[in-house]
């Protein structure tokens, strides 16, 4: 046999490693094998490359002469593919390494093309650290406090919670009352409210405030190594209870007023940009919900679908209520809201748009101040929106249609500032 000098590579993402090897032989399973200093990696579909001086017979690199093994001994499936130049060797495996010890050998069946064989045989014992994704959590601490800034020393257990978007609720994990602290673990993104109940004025009131969107930290640990312990990360929120104590104190403010006819429990929401308080009236037709300072809207059910519901932008000053000028009259039709049309659109009752032809270029009416006006194309399974167009100071609109209207069936669409809607659509389309 005759001795060639010979290297193996270990290729990593960015450096190209050679080493020279020497020959040792012995009687058990790495007998005649050089045992090199354990490499270790996280590509777990780690290709390796060695590179010779003479060119390799072909015939002579195989899945018998260069191969892989577990910690068991048992082979790995591998693909041995030889350069065109005979120079060098790739090993690739055939399903990506789990996490685990291996080792390459390269054996003396390997010949030149001259049919001289590698005196010299080779192990590279190798480490795959296989990182997993390992979610960590994280913890919302809510500090409660009332509207004097003092801490809330009532306990809110089974009252306040955190819920995700689909309903999903989570209570507190812990609590201080002497601190007003309540701390909340979260294990998944996603968007979630702080929600707290009360009875105030023997009526049920919640309050829901969104919090900014949550995002798990995801740590990578490798599957060897020692235990690593995650920390949750740590968000907070303030949660002030406004009360009537602090409006008479001059430190908060609220929202109230009265329905016509008088019912109990007719839905009533207030809102702002970060927060909802809901309640409902009590026996008396009447409402209140004790809020900070600031600027809200008030929003009123109609007694059912039938009637308007109300809005009401209002402006919350300490120690006063805001209120609607009049009661609340939740029984008033939604009618048209003020939805007049002039010739040759004609609103034909009950529902009916007619008088709209090929011709007609323009829809010219009036409408209540507050509400906008779409015109659409109802032929289509999900209806186009053609155009929308808002009244003048006067309530006058006037909505541009396309150059032509055949085959299109039109809807004209009311709504006001509260959401209340009024339809008119064509019996069949242009023609």
């Amino acid at each position: 046999m005759v001795k060639k000098t010979w290297w193996i590579a270990w290729l990593l993402a960015t450096t190209l490693l050679l080493i020279s090897v020497s020959s040792v032989f012995a009687a058990d399973s790495s007998a005649g094998f050089t045992t090199w200093p354990t490499k270790t990696t996280t590509e777990v579909k780690k290709v390796w490359t060695i590179s010779f001086n003479i060119p390799l017979l072909s015939t002579s690199v195989n899945n018998t002469t260069i191969y892989v093994t577990d910690s068991k001994q048992t082979k790995i499936a591998t693909t041995t593919k030889l350069s065109p130049d005979g120079l060098s060797v790739t090993v690739t495996p055939s399903k990506a390494y789990t996490a685990g010890d291996y080792n390459l050998y390269i054996t003396n069946g390997i010949m030149t093309e001259a049919g001289d064989k590698l005196s010299e045989m080779v192990i590279v014992p190798f480490t795959v650290e296989v990182p997993f994704t390992l979610t960590s959590s994280v913890s919302m601490v809510v500090t409660v406090t009332d509207d004097f800034k003092a801490v809330y020393t009532k306990d809110l257990s089974g009252a306040l919670s955190i819920e995700d978007s689909n309903g999903g609720r989570i209570g507190p994990s812990s609590r201080d009352l002497s601190t007003g602290k309540y701390t909340f673990n979260i294990y998944a993104d996603g968007v979630y409210y702080l929600k707290l109940l009360t009875v105030d004025n023997n009526v049920i009131n919640t309050r829901s405030i969104k919090l900014p969107a949550i995002k798990i930290p995801i740590v990578k640990i490798p599957t060897t190594g020692p235990i690593t312990t995650i920390k949750p990360t740590v968000k907070t929120a303030n949660l002030v209870i406004a009360t009537k104590d602090g409006v008479n104190g001059v430190k908060s403010g609220s929202i109230g007023g009265s329905i016509i006819p008088e019912k109990y429990g007719v839905p009533i929401q207030v809102s702002n940009t970060t927060t909802t308080w809901t309640t409902s009236t009590d026996i008396d037709g009447n409402f209140v919900v004790y809020l900070p300072t600031g600027s809200y809207q008030l929003d009123v059910d109609g007694n059912g679908v039938q009637y308007k519901k109300h809005r009401y932008k209002l402006t919350v000053t300490a120690g006063q209520m805001a209120s609607p000028q009049d009661p609340i009259n939740v029984e008033e039709n939604i009618g048209q809201l003020g939805l007049i049309l002039d010739a040759p659109a004609v609103d034909a009752g009950s529902g009916v748009l007619s008088g709209i032809d090929n011709t007609t270029k323009e829809i010219v009416g009036g409408v209540n101040s507050d509400a906008t006006v779409y015109i659409y194309d109802t032929v289509p399974e999900t209806p186009v929106l053609i155009t929308t167009t808002k009244p003048d100071k006067s309530g006058k609109f006037v909505a541009k249609l396309p150059s032509t209207l055949i085959g299109k069936k039109l809807r004209i669409k009311v709504i006001d500032f509260a959401e209340n809607v009024y339809i008119l659509d064509m019996a069949s389309p242009v023609s």
